[in-house]
């Protein structure tokens, strides 16, 4: 422990925490739009849109060529690989589109989760080898943040010691990989809101599980000023009987952060973990007016909850492309102004309302 042998320049440094800044400016969030091609048939053969590369394509264009009101709102994009190389109809590559707009491309760099042997259905998740090559080419290809998606769930067994060990530490590795080029790492320690647990049983794993990840960050010498967190928020499971407030949510979620998460985070960018768009908009802004200290920006990065409604007004047609559009930009809208504190429910009547929930939700 006598001697450091630094991991990152001050050059590197600054770079890495100016990225995180401007992803998590005030009012803005991040668009997760990084599903695999088979999420992507999750999302579209429900609205009888066949998965192909080209509906993928269309459909992404869609949201990245909404005009100026989301670049007030969205402050990156995470992309899938497949996607960053893909262009509009006029032959512009979606990353250089969505740069030259001033907001951060991301990649998901992740491979999927697997079986932990031995545990009750637990999972790690893969990607490490190759990465800092793949990280590099990514970097060139003009990509400035990263996403790797861990996952934990809660149940009478789990999550187990191993399970949040092993995950802490598998993104620990990544996000200093990431750093090493250039990269500012999102670190994801997803805990599935699958379950009957209540409120404060989720909260408590909520602690456990990012007290483990920060030692864990600590350990690898990943300089925290440069990444940014992807939580979940705290909320009873979707199977719990016991229903809770806005507030209530909220002050379990800052309270287990407070606890967890050093104040040198740059931003919380939470995951909308199958809430609808309505919800996962007043929870945040709820979270944004909680009455503690909260030292670092508190935002989205919301896939179905900012996505769900504009796909439901497309269905794969031409003629609503605008109307679908118009669509992802009140959602847009709507968490950039809860990211702020400032979000007026308008009543959840429509499909903003309905749930997203799905069960063991994979990618």
């Amino acid at each position: 422990m006598t001697h450091q042998y630094p991991a990152l320049t001050t050059e590197q440094k600054k770079e890495l925490q100016e990225i995180a800044e401007r992803i998590t400016a005030p009012g803005k969030g991040i668009l997760a739009a990084d599903e695999s091609t088979g999420s992507m048939g999750k999302r579209l053969n429900p609205i009888g849109v066949e998965n192909t590369e080209e509906n993928r394509r269309r459909y992404r264009q869609l949201l990245f060529t909404a005009d100026q009101r989301i670049d007030g709102c969205i402050g990156g994009v995470i992309f899938f690989h497949e996607t960053l190389y893909q262009n509009t109809d006029d032959g512009t590559n979606f990353s250089k589109l969505i740069k030259d707009r001033g907001i951060v491309v991301g990649i998901k760099v992740d491979k999927g989760v697997v079986p932990l042997a031995g545990t009750d259905g637990e999972t790690t998740t893969q990607g490490l080898d190759g990465l800092s090559e793949r990280c590099a080419q990514y970097k060139k290809d003009g990509a400035d943040f990263a996403k790797w998606r861990s996952v934990l769930k809660i149940s009478e067994n789990t999550p187990s010691e191993l399970a949040i060990m092993e995950n802490a530490n598998v993104l620990a590795r990544y996000a200093s990989i990431c750093q090493q080029n250039g990269i500012v790492p999102i670190v994801e320690p997803e805990i599935l809101p699958d379950g009957e647990h209540d409120l404060k049983r989720c909260q408590y794993v909520s602690e456990k599980v990012l007290a483990a990840v920060y030692k864990a960050l600590s350990d690898h010498h990943v300089y925290l000023e440069g990444t940014l967190l992807k939580p979940n928020m705290v909320t009873p499971g979707h199977s719990c009987p016991t229903k809770v407030s806005h507030e209530e949510i909220a002050m379990a979620t800052v309270t287990a952060l407070r606890r967890t998460v050093p104040p040198a985070v740059t931003g919380v960018t939470f995951l909308s973990g199958g809430q609808s768009e309505e919800d996962a908009s007043i929870n945040l802004n709820a979270i944004n007016n909680c009455p503690l200290a909260k030292p670092w920006a508190l935002t989205f990065s919301y896939g179905r909850a900012l996505q769900a409604s504009a796909l439901n007004a497309w269905r794969g047609e031409l003629s609503k492309e605008n109307a679908a559009t118009e669509e992802f930009i009140k959602r847009a809208e709507a968490n950039s102004q809860a990211a702020l504190g400032k979000y007026q429910s308008s009543g959840s009547g429509t499909a903003a309302g309905k749930s997203l929930y799905v069960e063991n939700h994979a990618y």
